[in-house]
């Protein structure tokens, strides 16, 4: 039951995103990088790696970072610089946070010294 519960925050917490987001692209000017975002790419970049939207879920809510796993850290690495801000909009920390963490478990992170 529980995970039923989790499962349907997660979906909450996205479609909330994806209405943000949206609503967002539409009343960007055209030709600005926002309008010429692909949200639908966005996602879909996330969507079809499994845990992935969970794992982001959770780093962000709870702080934990150990369900970001090798593929969907390549999946927010790759994405574009205006797809994370698009599907974030009220959080413009998130990309940095989530390209930061994905750095560290990758190991391409430069020595800390």
């Amino acid at each position: 039951m529980e995970a039923t519960a989790t499962t349907s925050k997660v979906l909450m917490f996205w479609l909330a995103v994806t209405c943000i987001a949206a609503v967002a692209s539409a009343v960007a000017p055209l030709g600005s990088p926002v309008a010429t975002q692909d949200l639908g790419g966005c996602i879909k970049s996330f969507v079809s790696i499994e845990g992935c939207v969970e794992a982001i879920n959770d780093a962000l809510r709870n702080k934990v970072y150990d369900g970001l796993k090798h593929e969907c850290c390549t999946a927010i690495t790759q994405l574009g610089d205006n797809c994370l801000p698009l599907l974030f909009p009220d959080q413009p920390v998130v990309p940095f946070i989530l390209k930061a963490v994905c750095k560290l478990i990758e190991g391409d992170a430069p020595p800390p010294y």
